[in-house]
């Protein structure tokens, strides 16, 4: 962390914070870390709340989850390895609890492209985005739309 300018993944943080907020009404977004020790035992979390608090992981727009990151950065250890699927699996769990389509969910995930447990992501995006507008989408079709996603975001 430099005190003077942000790192880069703020700034994607910040960039594409301060074109979604406004999608929002409230301006509350939840915050998710994952790949840590947490204080105080160091236990390692793939899906933890930025700003600290199990019960309430919400910021207050993109600056309220630029300010728990900064200090998350300043808790929690770094730690591998990199497990998406829990972090997909909690957002699907408050989208799924929206029945009636009157909400919409974006989840931003923001890391160095090393996936750790990329089969389990994969089944996880897969599982959250099988129904449609149009209906059901078989598991293959979503596998390969998951598959082609991935690919383009991290090439390597």
């Amino acid at each position: 962390m430099n005190p003077y300018q942000m790192n880069a993944y703020a700034l994607a943080l910040k960039a594409v914070g301060e074109i979604i907020q406004d999608y929002d009404s409230d301006k509350m977004f939840p915050a998710l870390g994952f790949g840590a020790k947490l204080p105080p035992d160091g236990r390692v979390s793939h899906e933890f709340p930025l700003n600290g608090n199990i019960e309430n992981p919400y910021c207050n727009g993109i600056e309220g989850i630029l300010e728990a990151y900064h200090q998350s950065l300043k808790t929690v250890q770094l730690y591998g390895p990199t497990n998406f699927a829990p972090v997909v699996n909690h957002v699907a769990s408050y989208a799924a609890a929206v029945q009636d389509g009157s909400q919409y969910f974006v989840l931003l995930i923001i890391t160095d492209g090393v996936i750790s447990d990329m089969s389990q992501t994969k089944e996880a995006i897969v599982n959250v985005s099988m129904t449609t507008k149009r209906g059901q989408v078989s598991q293959q079709d979503g596998l390969e739309r998951v598959q082609t996603l991935l690919i383009r975001l991290l090439p390597n």
